[in-house]
């Protein structure tokens, strides 16, 4: 739909700019906390435009040129997708970490075969709250599209097909039908995913097909003549732009996305676009007009391409630590409306405007995306793999309080950084440790000696799992120690409502009344209570009162029997050690944190006073973990931390003498 089409408008040129500029504020953290609905109005943007253009197609010829359609999506979008995405992958090859090589290539890999939504949705991506993410992550929403633009005409052809034998009319009210029924299956599978398996809702086609398939439905009946009429087309206009910012300012990283909230941008747009068709002079349009918006809106797809690199590659070479200031940001959006410009000016026109036919289109475009996968490939296969040490070796050192830091990244580093996720510090097996969102089971998780005398029990969340391999070492020490370990993703045993997926984890609730019912059964001598003290409330407001009430109610509904410790929490890193680590061999303090940082005495010392008050012992072991002012990140040979928090098992194990002090204390 080019600007002198009978069926350009100018509104929905806007609009662009509008959802483009949405998702460029919230990205560069410029006051707009929503902005990611900008998304969802260029789903529904695509849905209409697409479908109009295929329903018109059918109406004049009967059928749809399939090759054509594609070889149009092909000019489209793939000369500058391509183009950003190999800028995107030299770049970030150079600038950001070592350590991310392999997932920089698996991402632009997927990126370049259109299904980026499917690579985040499978390794568990959260969109909205991820600490690092990748430079090629906005390439999902691309993926969504290019897969609804291959699935849909072939799915509209074989409706009409299958209808052929109906008038017009009825063929019509046919496609309707099977659109509406799709646009209801889709958003209900979108709600529920939100609840079981949030990456797949966020990420995957069949919980957002709906939304181009809701663009799809106001483009059949615009094509109808079910227009609007008279003076509530200005109020619908209104009201439908009102609804897209209201969610733009509104919705955070705490809202349950997309679940039910979508529906309101999603509606909002639908309301904004079929009003839009009446071109009434008192609606939107007379804003989404102007000039400087109809500007954005025509270089809106470059935008969108160039903008997120251009903000996470610099934010990922200065480290995580410290946010991109606000002159740096705004340089990046700037510099990405220069590219913007640039790239739609002298790429996507002049390919789109290209003579070639549709056949050697499509042709063009398969050939130029297998041959910018090989060049990745070959690339990541002649670049030698990155050094992850420094050439300099440490001693073995024995934890103690006030510890020595070893400055640099030792050859004989254990765990290499490259395996320290695998060498998670969880328990030794599966069934220790429920990874479950939705999975409310106490696994059951015996270590040491089965039969033995004494029992200790440690509960809590991922924190006190990577206690585990220190508690299974004291065990091996201790003749006749017997290990429970109820352990459970996100939950902590304190009694308080956390919030998962941006909803309220009942699951959490009920796993925990179980293990309290397990506990009680079980009697133990020891029970080590511990765990993430950064957890999502579902009430944000006045943490550390929810948090001191809860932990009262825990220790109350402990076996009265069992001696109980509440162990203070390890220190927090805004970035992935290892991944940090890896631009930093020889400087390892670089990745270190002041120890008021990584530790917050005021919730340390109400923890204390709540546990003391309730007749339990509370043990803080940071000052094996930090010096009095730094809190480091390999001690002698060994790592401490597999990622922003969370313990090697290897030194979760060199901490069997404290943990056993605590233990002993305990008894």
């Amino acid at each position: 739909m080019t600007r002198t089409s009978p069926t350009f408008r100018p509104d929905i040129q806007g609009l662009r700019a509008i959802a483009v500029s949405l998702v460029l504020l919230e990205h560069a953290h410029l006051g707009v906390t929503g902005g990611f609905v900008g998304v969802d109005v260029f789903f529904v943007i695509s849905g209409f435009l697409i479908t109009g253009h295929l329903i018109r197609e059918l109406s004049a010829r009967g059928r749809i040129d399939l090759l054509g359609f594609w070889a149009r999506r092909v000019r489209r979008i793939l000369p500058s997708a391509l183009l950003v995405a190999l800028v995107t992958l030299a770049g970030a090859a150079v600038l950001m970490p070592p350590l991310v090589r392999q997932q920089l290539v698996e991402a632009g890999i997927a990126a370049l075969l259109s299904i980026p939504n499917l690579y985040f949705a499978a390794e568990g991506t959260d969109y909205l709250t991820g600490s690092a993410p990748s430079p090629f992550q906005h390439y999902w929403s691309l993926g969504v599209e290019e897969q609804f633009y291959l699935l849909w005409p072939l799915v509209l052809a074989s409706v009409w097909w299958l209808a052929r034998r109906l008038p017009v009319r009825q063929r019509f009210a046919v496609i309707t039908t099977t659109l509406t029924v799709a646009v209801v299956v889709s958003l209900t599978l979108g709600i529920v995913l939100t609840s079981y398996a949030q990456p797949w809702a966020f990420f995957s086609l069949p919980s957002r097909a709906w939304e181009l398939g809701l663009g799809g439905v106001v483009a059949i009946a615009v094509h109808r003549g079910a227009v609007l009429r008279g003076r509530w087309t200005p109020i619908v206009g209104w009201l439908g732009l009102a609804g897209i910012l209201t969610a733009a300012l509104g919705f955070d990283a705490r809202t349950s996305y997309p679940g039910a909230a979508v529906l309101l941008p999603v509606l909002a747009t639908a309301a904004l676009v079929w009003a839009g068709a009446s071109r009434h002079v008192a609606g939107p349009g007379c804003i989404l007009g102007l000039r400087p918006l109809q500007y954005v809106g025509s270089v809106s797809f470059s935008l969108y391409l160039w903008h997120w690199p251009l903000l996470v590659i610099p934010q990922a070479a200065i480290g995580l630590a410290t946010p991109l200031p606000l002159w740096a940001r705004c340089a990046a959006l700037a510099v990405a409306v220069v590219l913007a410009h640039v790239t739609t000016r002298f790429v996507e026109h002049p390919l789109r405007a290209a003579g070639r036919t549709d056949g050697r289109a499509v042709l063009a475009g398969v050939a130029s995306t297998v041959t910018a996968i090989a060049v990745v490939l070959a690339g990541n296969a002649v670049i030698p793999q990155p050094v992850l040490t420094s050439q300099r070796t440490a001693a073995r050192t024995i934890p103690a309080p006030e510890p020595l830091f070893t400055p640099f990244v030792p050859d004989n580093v254990r765990p290499r950084l490259d395996a320290a996720t695998g060498a998670a510090s969880a328990p030794r097996s599966v069934r220790c440790h429920n990874v479950g969102a939705r999975d409310t089971s106490v696994n059951t998780c015996v270590l040491g000696d089965p039969s033995g005398s004494m029992t200790v029990a440690i509960v809590g969340d991922s924190h006190a799992a990577h206690w585990v391999p220190a508690v299974e070492a004291l065990a091996a020490r201790t003749a006749g120690m017997r290990v429970l370990a109820f352990t459970k993703n996100a939950c902590t045993m304190v009694d308080v409502p956390v919030r998962a997926m941006g909803r309220h984890s009942v699951e959490c609730d009920t796993w925990r009344g179980k293990v309290l019912d397990r506990l009680r059964a079980e009697q133990p001598d020891v029970v080590l209570v511990t765990g993430s003290a950064h957890l999502d409330l579902v009430h944000a407001e006045d943490r550390a009162t929810q948090w001191r009430e809860g932990l009262a109610r825990t220790l109350a509904a402990l076996p009265r029997d069992s001696r109980v410790s509440v162990l203070r929490d390890t220190p927090e890193f805004a970035e992935s050690v290892p991944r940090c680590l890896s631009a930093n061999l020889d400087n390892a303090d670089a990745c270190a944190i002041d120890r008021s940082e990584g530790l917050d005495d005021a919730w340390a010392a109400m923890e204390r006073e709540t546990a003391e008050s309730a007749r339990h012992t509370y043990a803080d072991l940071n000052d094996w973990f930090c010096s009095a002012s730094r809190c480091g990140v390999i001690s002698g040979d060994t790592l401490m931390y597999r990622d922003h928090g969370h313990l090697t098992r290897e030194w979760a194990r060199a901490m069997v003498t404290p943990i056993g002090e605590v233990v002993q204390a305990a008894r």
